[in-house]
């Protein structure tokens, strides 16, 4: 094991390990990643240590995320790559409101905790951090950091491909408007989803329910516990993620699990629900990052629950199951082990 230090990062490494993931990578041949990979060939010296110090191989990187050529040939991408090893100390996040933003005349005045070395602009994704952006796919043990490149170039002797899309940089009198317009909109984004908390802690409130809300973060560990718990032995649970818990594909949601025939429903599944006890249960929302646990919920009934839009609701050790889902045609679903 190895200590990497960057700025306030402090990250224990298994160098071995993470050659190994990497010495098994399966490159794709996509333009983008061609094009990437190119660079990553005449890399300066501080970028090539970077990558030298977690056991990298930069070249082994398919998440490639752009937005096309502009009239600089310039490409501005991004991606991921994941490290064997686990934080010793990560800076402390500080956390802005929208409100607070807007106060301050849109300058954000937090310390940036991304690393800059050359082309690179490296961001570790810390679980315990609010808005970190990490794949549902990590391996066990390891962690991910990622970058941008804001000033690469386009290296290919051919052409970008049609759905690179080209791009130019915002004019200086509409940077302000577009900040103006994604604040907005993340503002109304923040407003919505404290109304959606609000109507679940109304009808819990209504019903004499004891209620504790969940954190986002805790919310995404209960449904990979879920797939974890609910997916049949010996059964590709990676892929079964992919269908009913993954952040980065749209329309997935957990009771997938059971359009998909990957594990098989009781009938009658508004009765067998009924009739459970619910002394200390879990509700979390398939449609965003709202959670909560219940004590005492026997009131919260399938005719309350039919209210709802999406909600998945199962017991704390994971032994039952109800799933109401936003299709006519899909179940709702009980399933006990």
């Amino acid at each position: 094991m190895k200590t990497v230090r960057y700025c306030e990062w402090e990250i224990e490494v298994d160098i071995e390990k993470t050659k190994s993931y990497y010495a098994d990578f399966v490159v794709d041949e996509s333009q983008a990643n061609r094009n990437f990979r190119e660079y990553c060939k005449i890399m300066n010296d501080d970028e090539k240590a970077f990558f030298e110090s977690f056991g990298i191989n930069a070249e082994c990187c398919n998440a490639i995320q752009h937005i096309g050529v502009n009239k600089k040939k310039e490409f501005p991408c991004g991606g991921h790559y994941l490290i064997c090893g686990r934080y010793l100390r990560c800076p402390k996040e500080e956390v802005i409101s929208v409100d607070e933003l807007v106060e301050n005349d849109f300058v954000d005045e937090r310390p940036d905790p991304r690393i800059n070395i050359g082309l690179f602009e490296f961001d570790f994704q810390c679980e315990d951090h609010t808005f970190s952006d990490i794949p549902d796919d990590i391996p066990e043990g390891f962690i991910c950091v990622r970058f941008w490149c804001e000033n690469m170039r386009w290296l290919l002797n051919e052409k970008p491909e049609d759905d690179m899309v080209m791009y130019e940089f915002p004019r200086w009198w509409e940077i302000g408007r577009i900040i103006k317009e994604s604040l907005a909109a993340k503002k109304q984004g923040m407003l919505d989803l404290e109304e959606r908390k609000q109507e679940f802690k109304t009808a819990f409130e209504k019903l004499g329910i004891k209620h504790s809300e969940l954190n986002g973060k805790e919310v995404r560990k209960y449904r990979q516990s879920w797939v974890d718990k609910f997916s049949p032995d010996g059964s590709n649970k990676k892929e079964i993620k992919k269908i009913c818990s993954s952040t980065r594909t749209g329309g997935a949601f957990l009771w997938h699990i059971f359009s998909y025939e990957i594990i098989c429903p009781e009938e009658a599944p508004n009765e067998c629900y009924n009739s459970t006890c619910k002394d200390n249960c879990i509700l979390i929302s398939n449609l965003d990052e709202i959670g909560f646990t219940l004590t005492d919920a026997d009131k919260l009934t399938s005719e309350v629950i039919s209210e709802f839009t999406d909600v998945t609701v199962f017991d704390e050790e994971m032994t039952w199951t109800y799933c109401k889902t936003h299709e006519s045609m899909c179940g709702p679903y009980y399933y006990k082990k």
